[in-house]
């Protein structure tokens, strides 16, 4: 880890940060109840390869905040992270600021929710494609290499949390958290191959605005790009070796990922991929996109009731799904369903067994919902 890692193994107890080995003193004067604090995985980044940052968060309220853990570049509902890189050593008219974007899941995402106690820490991964500043007269100007600040902004947005809030009572985190500077060094492209491809559908028609991922092959997200016009697709320049490409369409709530890999040679530097997406055909509910919920249970007179275990069960007639659990403090539960009616069964022992209906809309974000089991009589 490079001289940010450093920053990452400071206390994040407080929001005055001091780390002494060289770095300076991060000091953060926010009234915002969450506090971000970024480290990132290596200092020195070699294009095409993207920036891996974690996000420290720190709750810095008296009262537990819930997070939406799916960070995105762009999204109405959830939660986005948007990228500020500023060069250090451009001194030439600037024909494209640098900029940068956090990479999707290669794969079918997996949204949860994660309750963060107060004074409590947590942590998220982050995959970043990042662009060097461009400069010059004319054009689209020429990469300035160097040394650059990067930062990141939080942000989460829910339009259903005051209800989720009159529901259950929980306070889903939404707002802009801001972190600190960490400075990363961005250099050339040191390889010459490519891949390159085309995704049709089951007509050989070119299907646009697929997502493609570039992973290494250690399966580490490296790069991301969209289908054009044509369905075609292409990442350049890479260093020789073992790729792997995945194409997904991100309009679909079925996973539609589908996965080959290429091998580039000093022979061979230019690899090809056609990839043809037939309509999915899911069998297991890990292959339809899952809505986080949060989930309250009373005696029926607003009292939270303990020690409830839950089973939620949501049917297509092909697709079974059943998640089961307890709720913990305060009656609470938090998990993962797939949106549409959901029959929920209450047990405990001493109450008469309760089932309910449990209606979740379809699209992004999470809901909560307020159960009742009778405990009066058996």
């Amino acid at each position: 880890m490079g001289g940010s890692g450093a920053v990452g193994n400071c206390v994040i107890r407080v929001f005055l940060l001091l780390c002494v080995s060289g770095a300076r003193a991060i000091v953060a004067a926010s009234e915002e109840p969450l506090k971000l604090l970024i480290s990132v995985e290596q200092t020195q980044i070699t294009a095409p390869f993207p920036a891996r940052a974690t996000l420290h968060f720190h709750n810095a309220s008296k009262q537990a905040l819930w997070l939406y853990r799916r960070v995105r570049s762009q999204a109405k509902e959830g939660s986005t992270v948007e990228v500020r890189l500023e060069a250090l050593d451009a001194r030439q008219e600037i024909v494209a600021p640098a900029h940068g974007r956090a990479l999707e899941s290669a794969g079918l995402p997996r949204p949860k929710l994660v309750r963060l106690e107060s004074e409590g820490d947590t942590t998220e991964k982050v995959t970043l494609k990042v662009f060097p500043t461009r400069v010059g007269t004319e054009g689209e100007g020429t990469p300035v290499w160097g040394r650059y600040r990067l930062s990141l902004v939080y942000r989460a947005r829910f339009s259903n949390a005051a209800e989720i809030g009159r529901e259950t009572g929980v306070l889903l985190w939404q707002g802009e958290a801001i972190s600190n500077n960490a400075e990363i060094e961005l250099k050339p492209p040191a390889g010459e191959g490519s891949v390159a491809g085309s995704v049709l559908n089951a007509q050989g028609r070119p299907l646009s605005n697929v997502i493609v991922s570039l992973s290494d092959q250690d399966e580490r997200l490296v790069d991301q790009t969209l289908t054009d016009s044509e369905g075609r697709f292409s990442f350049t320049p890479l260093p020789l070796g073992l790729w792997w490409v995945t194409v997904r369409r991100p309009d679909f709530t079925e996973d539609t990922a589908v996965f080959r890999s290429v091998r580039l040679t000093a022979a061979e530097p230019a690899g090809s991929i056609e990839f043809v997406l037939y309509p999915p055909e899911i069998y297991e509910p890990r292959g339809i996109l899952h809505k986080p919920v949060i989930l309250l249970v009373t005696d029926g007179l607003d009292n939270p009731l303990e020690k409830v275990s839950y089973e939620s069960v949501w049917s297509s007639g092909k697709v079974l799904d059943a998640v089961k659990g307890e709720v913990g403090r305060k009656g609470l539960a938090t998990f993962e369903v797939i949106p549409g009616r959901n029959f929920v069964t209450l047990k405990r022992s001493g109450c008469a067994k309760a089932e309910h209906r449990m209606d979740v809309s379809p699209g992004e974000g999470a809901e909560g919902f307020k159960l009742a089991l009778d405990c009066s009589r058996k």
